[in-house]
């Protein structure tokens, strides 16, 4: 396969159903953002603070139809709240009704790469997921935020193992305010308070 824009060779990143070109460096993708494994929705408004895989500008988005994150439409990874994604995980499992995934090791390279949170700029914790599967991610302790690359959350949804009852009960992590809300508030605090608070729960 080429790069439609430059016609490098794209190269398949594993478990990912991505590609990325060996020249420019551009993504391309095997599905679209409403693919219904992880759909996304864009909201069209921008978040202020970069990527921190690409260094483009973050956008803000619904994940799933209820889930606020904020999205790169380069490498179609976003940020979302760490507590909220450990209750996505909960209820996106419980209600999993497709095949399981195929169990692959954990990719070493992943857990040498570094990400800077794009909410206070410090260095983030690359780590393997602590609950089902071997996705890596990168999370920040003290704006307790968490990176997920591209459909990475779709393995961890798929991957074989215990899954709660689907009426199980889910206990939410937080409400938070409107996008519009956030945006509106000072330009000295926005990187922090977009991405901790524009990232989780919709009701």
């Amino acid at each position: 396969m080429q790069c439609d824009p430059c016609g490098g060779e794209l190269i398949a990143i594993p478990n990912r159903e991505s590609f990325q070109c060996s020249n420019c460096q551009r993504y391309a993708f095997a599905t679209e953002l409403d693919d219904p494994a992880a759909p996304i929705e864009l909201t069209g408004d921008g978040v202020g603070v970069c990527c921190p895989k690409c260094q483009v500008g973050l956008q803000f988005a619904v994940l799933h139809d209820r889930w606020r994150v904020c999205f790169c439409t380069a490498c179609r990874g976003y940020v979302i709240d760490s507590g909220c994604l450990g209750v996505i995980v909960h209820e996106l499992r419980a209600h999993y009704r497709g095949p399981d995934a195929d169990p692959v090791p954990l990719n070493q390279d992943e857990l040498a790469e570094q990400r800077d949170c794009p909410a206070c700029a410090q260095q983030m914790e690359t780590h393997p997921y602590y609950g089902p599967g071997t996705a890596v991610i990168n999370s920040c302790s003290d704006c307790k935020v968490t990176w997920m690359d591209h459909r990475e959350l779709a393995s961890i949804i798929r991957t074989p193992g215990f899954r709660h009852h689907p009426d199980s009960s889910l206990i939410p992590v937080k409400l938070n305010p409107n996008p519009k809300e956030i945006q509106d508030r000072s330009v000295e605090t926005a990187g922090k308070i977009i991405v901790h608070a524009a990232t989780g729960f919709i009701f």
